[in-house]
């Protein structure tokens, strides 16, 4: 099996990989020059994983979720193909800035109008795939990328341009990232699971961890979390190990922010309502949610 390496071309395809900028336990992504010479991202599956259809189904089905939709807050995929070795890939544009995770990991908790503006972009983006049937599962900071662009006269979803441009000011746009464990309402999109819980420990829901059907209220749940921790610098709940990380998201009411620091009472409510066990005492729309923070 061959290793794909940096500065060859990427069989079967008109790209030519550059660098590599990202990896994951199932795929890495590339900084790649386009057909046009352009710069661009590609996301590869691991060549570790090329006999495995399940999860290439889920890389072919983020692709096909994300090439149907077009919003500033959401990673566009401009195209869905197989290497000749067959290896699925995905093209989306390059992205400059780094991921919420990497920003917490650097800096520390955001200053509360910086946390606030960036759920709602959130929110934003996962309004779009909620009407488009599909829910992202995986709400986290490592899956929110903040991209900075410049601004000058730039529309907001202009996202790919190089930052140091001339021009403005670069602004910065939270944009929602790898919907691989998406949950898709289309036939023969979503790969088949079994019983395991898909998501990252931390940040799973109830209804996630029980096993039972999610719906847009899943991903709100999810913002509570990530909120929460882009404010405090931590999550709701200590981090022992999964089970027990688990365990509390089952059963420990999450503590409320105004315990913690003084927020308005506001945001206070907005949070602890996206963090109720029950999903129907939750916002029950990314659109309620945001409404709520604005």
């Amino acid at each position: 099996m061959v290793q794909k390496k940096e500065g060859q071309p990427l069989p079967g395809t008109s790209y030519r990989l550059l660098r590599r900028i990202g990896s994951g336990s199932c795929s890495e992504v590339f900084e790649v020059l386009g057909r046009r010479g352009q710069l661009r991202a590609l996301k590869l599956l691991r060549a570790m994983h090329e006999g495995s259809s399940e999860i290439s189904a889920r890389l072919v089905q983020e692709g096909r979720a994300l090439s149907a939709l077009s919003h500033p807050h959401i990673v566009k995929v401009e195209e869905v193909g197989v290497t000749s070795d067959g290896r699925p890939f995905l093209v989306m544009p390059r992205l400059f800035g780094e991921t919420l995770r990497e920003r917490l990991d650097a800096r520390g908790p955001l200053a509360t109008p910086a946390a606030v503006r960036i759920a709602i972009q959130v929110l934003g983006g996962l309004a779009a795939t909620h009407r488009a049937g599909i829910i992202h599962r995986d709400i986290k900071p490592a899956n929110v990328f903040l991209a900075q662009v410049s601004g000058d006269e730039r529309g907001a979803d202009d996202l790919e341009c190089a930052p140091g441009t001339p021009g403005a000011p670069e602004i910065e746009h939270a944009v929602l990232i790898d919907f691989g464990i998406a949950k898709v309402s289309c036939d023969g999109l979503e790969p088949s699971t079994g019983s395991n819980v898909l998501g990252t420990p931390r940040y799973l829901s109830p209804e996630q961890i029980r096993g039972e059907e999610v719906d847009a209220r899943t991903d709100v749940y999810a913002v509570g979390l990530l909120l929460f921790e882009a404010i405090t610098g931590r999550g709701p709940f200590p981090v022992v190990d999964s089970m027990a990380v688990m365990r509390a998201h089952l059963h420990t009411p999450a503590p409320r922010l105004r315990s913690l620091l003084w927020v308005p009472p506001a945001l206070d409510h907005a949070v602890a309502r996206a963090l109720e066990k029950d999903p129907a005492l939750r916002w029950q729309t990314a659109d309620a949610m945001a409404a709520a923070l604005a």
